[in-house]
């Protein structure tokens, strides 16, 4: 039994790196489990610190929209990256005898970008933050030069938030501003190809499992709570500022594999040892493929700080982020219009 798990968990990760590569069957399932775990977990840890992109304003407090002349508002949009642990990657592909041929000594970058809108409180010091991004519903890589010529997939992106910050020092002989605040974040994303030309049959001593023309996913999801505070200090128009958040997220990653499928032979056997690795396959609806999803929910903290330029009522961001529980960077650049 042990040989016929560790064959079948070899074909789902082959379908992941969606390559061709040369597998010891000497291998042990623990470690090739391990590594699939590994960056699961890595990649759900990762996925709270990059939806914290966007709303990252270098005004620790835009004013008020009412009473105030001329009301406070922006809108602009905010472009860059966060990474994840590169090791996990590297580690899952040279299961495979498969090496990057590059080293990412930050980790491996998690791009992402938001539309984004804040307006003034009214009456009361406070604002309000509203960000948005997405790719649509599938945006496929031959529309990008340089990822067409590594991998034909469509990409999933979607990353919507919203905060309120209160003013709590707000001097008028200095211009500093201190603010505390809360804000939700969900990110979505993920990225699936289809093998056209795949058509295997993985034959056991009970039972037998056929897949044909497999559609691959990657899946991640994430929605996390965050309490944060900034610093800010207008100097002419230069705004460096800097902030600190903890938050509660919980995260999801794995993988689906979407394929016809066919079981013969004794199913009840294949059904349970599958569940015992974390592995789903319904045997009354083999349409839907298998899948395996690893949750992982907890606490994360970061830092962020910077500068904003301003050029009468264009201001240009420049963001840099750190993870302080998971060792990730990150940075972004924003543009926007604000009174």
């Amino acid at each position: 039994m042990k040989r016929r798990i560790k064959l079948l968990v070899i074909s789902i990760v082959i379908f992941l790196l969606a390559a061709s590569p040369v597998f010891s069957l000497e291998s042990l399932l623990e470690d090739l489990q391990g590594n699939v775990d590994n960056f699961s977990e890595k990649m759900a840890k990762s996925l709270p610190f990059n939806s914290t992109m966007g709303l990252n304003w270098s005004d620790a407090y835009i004013g008020k929209f009412f009473p105030a002349f001329p009301p406070h508002l922006g809108v602009g949009v905010s472009a860059g990256f966060t990474t994840m642990n590169f090791g996990s990657i590297n580690d899952l592909a040279a299961m495979f005898d498969f090496h990057i041929p590059i080293d990412i000594p930050l980790g491996f970058p998690l791009l992402g970008y938001t539309v984004e809108a804040r307006i003034g409180g009214l009456f009361f010091p406070f604002d309000i933050g509203l960000k948005y991004g997405t790719l649509g519903d599938a945006f496929n890589t031959d529309n990008v030069p340089f990822l067409n010529r590594i991998v034909d997939a469509d990409m999933r992106y979607l990353l919507y938030g919203a905060d309120i910050r209160f003013a709590v020092f707000k001097p008028k002989v200095m211009p500093v501003r201190i603010c505390i605040g809360i804000g939700y974040n969900r990110l979505e994303g993920g990225i699936s190809t289809t093998l056209n030309s795949f058509n295997g049959s993985f034959n056991f001593e009970d039972y037998a499992i056929n897949i044909v023309a497999p559609n691959l996913n990657l899946i991640w999801e994430t929605e996390c709570l965050e309490l944060k505070t900034q610093v800010s200090f207008p100097i002419f128009f230069i705004t460096p500022y800097v902030g600190a958040g903890v938050s509660y997220a919980r995260s999801k990653a794995g993988y689906q594999i979407n394929s016809p499928i066919t079981v013969t032979g004794d199913t009840g056997t294949i059904e349970q040892a599958l569940a015992e690795l974390g592995i789903n396959l319904d045997i009354n609806n083999l349409s839907n493929g298998f899948y395996s999803i690893k949750e992982v929910n907890g606490v994360n903290a970061r830092l962020y700080g910077g500068l904003s330029l301003s050029l009468a009522v264009i201001k240009f961001d420049f963001t840099a982020m750190y993870n302080i529980l998971g060792g990730e960077w990150g940075g972004t650049f924003g543009l926007r219009f604000q009174l």
